[in-house]
């Protein structure tokens, strides 16, 4: 049996790769154009009907095509909303980074997981409330982050609904990273 990859720790893992600096970093990244160290390309359907020169029988959001070992992942450029567009890449990610191989409901829940970790990460999310003393809105979520509403809901919903959050490294080297946290200086004895 295969092992399953934390959804959530692998998303962080594939951001902490990418070149990212600043308390909008998120927002602004373009997901089209993530660094998959070789292991998908990420192209709009209307770039691969014209290279392959036929249409696509379907056009959903977003789909992933296996070439060897290499994956592509297609997003459909007529989706307006750009936070659509980010999901759906990030899930399409998903499946590839968590090694899917079918389409079962429970690898959809897992490639939801990994889309709302990459997009949305706890860590930042958390960071920020702790700045503004309150929880972010899903509508200031939409300032930091290249998410929907409705994933900025969702996401707000699932994170108030945990028990517990407990830092890892990762998320805290990402919140470094993004908002250029250094360490406290330790008290001075008096």
């Amino acid at each position: 049996m295969a092992q399953t990859l934390d959804p959530a720790a692998t998303a962080l893992s594939l951001l902490l790769r990418q070149p990212l600096r600043g308390a909008y970093a998120l927002h602004f990244f373009d997901y089209r154009h993530i660094l998959t160290d070789g292991r998908a390309v990420i192209d709009s359907m209307a770039a691969y009907e014209k290279r392959i020169g036929k249409p696509l029988p379907l056009r959903p959001d977003g789909l992933t095509i296996r070439q060897g070992d290499r994956r592509i992942i297609l997003y459909n450029e007529r989706t307006e909303n750009r936070g659509r567009i980010c999901w759906t890449i990030a899930h399409e990610l998903g499946h590839v980074y968590l090694n899917h191989t079918g389409e079962s409901p429970r690898e959809q829940r897992e490639a939801d997981r990994f889309a709302a970790a990459l997009l949305l990460p706890e860590a930042v999310i958390r960071f920020l409330d702790c700045q503004g003393d309150r929880p972010l809105t899903p509508e200031e979520m939409t300032t930091y982050f290249a998410a929907s509403l409705t994933a900025c809901r969702r996401r707000r919903w699932e994170l108030d609904a945990k028990a517990e959050y407990v830092p890892t490294e990762e998320g805290v080297e990402l919140v470094r990273r993004l908002f250029a946290v250094t360490q406290a200086p330790a008290p001075s004895a008096i």
